[in-house]
């Protein structure tokens, strides 16, 4: 693994106990419906900057780590709980989500805690699923379809990277996603300079709206040949046609 993707990886370590701890402050907040979450820099105290705000439906949101802050940015979102938690990696049929804006080798990213000894107290670590490294150059990322999309993670002080999720599952068969109580939850995050939106974030079954009955496209394929007629936005709105809910893929908008 090159030295970028190492920076990258001690720099997420840097900010991460701040980022778990403002997910744990929040986790219990979330109604029955599971919606989608923001937390950034500035609105959990810390050093840092970083501003993340949710589009008006709830189905994804604006991460802003444009200004000026010498300690860096941070934004991101997440599921107070998600239905791929405690998972075996081998049962995970869904980690995705769509953005604009351009990727960094870290931004944004899915950051998926790790249960490495079958003790479901603790999490050992995260593998990362970077939009720069997992894309299909629409600006969609999907870690367990597409077959190009490069899985890192770090464990202690040793760090590796899969080429796809089918070589993650098999290079680490007892390894599941972290379920400490309802504390450990995969996100969404950003912590490099720049401007994305991020939406269609789904986590197996969980995606924005959740108990709202939303039934959103995963691509854009899926709104071709009359597909747009059986799905929804997040919020359960119909879109009025092929390019609406293309549209909707591209901006979640």
């Amino acid at each position: 693994m090159g030295g970028l993707m190492v920076h990258v990886f001690a720099r997420f370590i840097s900010v991460l106990a701040i980022v778990l701890a403002g997910l744990l402050g929040n986790a219990g907040t979330a109604a029955a419906a599971n919606p989608l979450l923001c937390f950034d820099g500035h609105t959990e105290g810390t050093i840092y900057g970083g501003h993340c705000t949710l589009f008006v439906d709830g189905s994804g949101a604006t991460l802003d780590n444009q200004e000026t802050n010498a300690n860096g940015n941070y934004s991101g979102v997440y599921y107070a709980s998600s239905s791929v938690s405690g998972k075996p990696l081998s049962a995970v049929t869904e980690l995705s989500f769509t953005y604009s804006g351009t990727p960094t080798a870290g931004s944004p990213r899915i950051s998926l805690p790790i249960d490495a000894d079958n003790n479901a107290a603790t999490t050992e670590f995260f593998a990362f699923i970077g939009a720069f490294y997992c894309n299909d150059g629409l600006g969609h990322v999907d870690a367990t379809h597409d077959s190009t999309c490069t899985i890192f993670w770090t464990f202690g002080t040793t760090s590796g990277s899969d080429a796809n999720w089918a070589a993650f599952v098999a290079a680490h068969p007892t390894w599941r996603v972290s379920h400490q109580s309802s504390t450990d939850v995969p996100f969404v995050v950003a912590d490099d300079v720049g401007l994305w939106t991020v939406s269609n974030v789904h986590f197996e079954a969980t995606t924005a709206g959740g108990g709202g009955g939303g039934k959103p496209p995963s691509d854009k394929d899926k709104c071709k040949k009359g597909g747009w007629m059986d799905l929804t936005r997040a919020d359960g709105s119909s879109f009025k046609n092929q390019g609406d809910c293309i549209q909707y893929v591209n901006t979640g908008k």
